[in-house]
């Protein structure tokens, strides 16, 4: 029975910490190359403010790629 409720304990403790330390984008960074004549255009959109941000050592960000111009 002990046995039992150890794993329970290591199995618990293993889900707990993986989402406590899961990396989650706090914004979009978006990558707009519709005129493939020069560098691609970036764009960050934020989903908190830019205090929070500034307080943490490393941020992740979703990636998002879109030409707003078409190609003719």
């Amino acid at each position: 029975m002990e046995i039992i409720i150890v794993f329970i304990s290591i199995a618990l403790g293993i889900v707990i910490g993986r989402l406590t330390k899961t990396k989650r984008p706090i914004g979009t960074l978006r990558v707009d190359w519709s005129d493939h004549s020069c560098e691609p255009y970036l764009f960050l959109e934020l989903g908190t403010d830019v205090y929070t941000i500034m307080q943490k050592k490393y941020v992740v960000f979703q990636v998002r790629v879109e030409d707003f111009l078409p190609h003719e």
